[in-house]
């Protein structure tokens, strides 16, 4: 009985401080501030470089590049169910954008305006509330910087393959086998010189 009112009053102080909130911080809309950029990338799941498509009749992000989650190659749709939170106006099909979403259901919360950055001319800018235009180079290396990730796709199945067996596999192989046959020849020879060595 005791045990079970300590562990109801550990509970209650659990919010208070501030160890129970981070379940309950996923459920608001999304942050996403170049200046709090630590919070802004934990607040969503993943950040993708690529283009603007549409798949099945709604809009997806084809992928280019992942500076935060999974690399999934194919198009990330965006979810048109409806929500309390601000919606980025998407630019055309065929734009180069870099978007911050979230995972909802089988596709991702639609973006928030500051999340979502329209690549022209190698300058990316969003439409939040503090419109920013920054180089794209600058913004992927300001986030790359916290995310430490930057995931490029394979173009096709020879970038995806991990060994050589022709170039790599076959020379060290040999090597190995030389080199082993060197060192057999060499402890025969010594224990000709020192049978009982």
């Amino acid at each position: 009985m005791l045990a079970a009112l300590f562990a109801l009053g550990t509970l209650a102080w659990l919010p208070f401080l501030g160890i129970g909130e981070t379940a309950s911080a996923h459920e608001d809309c999304p942050h996403f501030d170049l200046d709090d950029l630590f919070a802004s990338i934990e607040d969503v799941d993943v950040i993708v470089v690529g283009e603007l498509v549409t798949e099945a009749g709604a809009p997806a992000i084809d992928p280019e590049a992942y500076l935060k989650g999974p690399a999934i190659a194919e198009a990330l749709p965006l979810s048109d169910s409806p929500t309390d939170c601000e919606r980025a106006v998407l630019a055309a099909e065929g734009s180069r954008v870099l978007v911050a979403l979230r995972r909802e259901g089988g596709g991702f919360q639609w973006p928030v305006p500051a999340a979502f950055f329209v690549i022209e001319s190698g300058v990316g800018s969003n439409s939040g509330d503090n419109p920013v235009s920054l180089s794209e180079d600058d913004l992927v290396t300001r986030i790359r910087e916290v995310s430490g990730q930057y995931a490029v796709l394979a173009t096709d199945e020879s970038e995806g393959a991990s060994i050589d067996w022709l170039r790599v596999v076959l020379p060290v192989t040999l090597a190995a086998i030389i080199i082993l046959a060197i060192a057999l020849v060499l402890l025969r020879i010594w224990h000709r010189i020192d049978p009982e060595g």
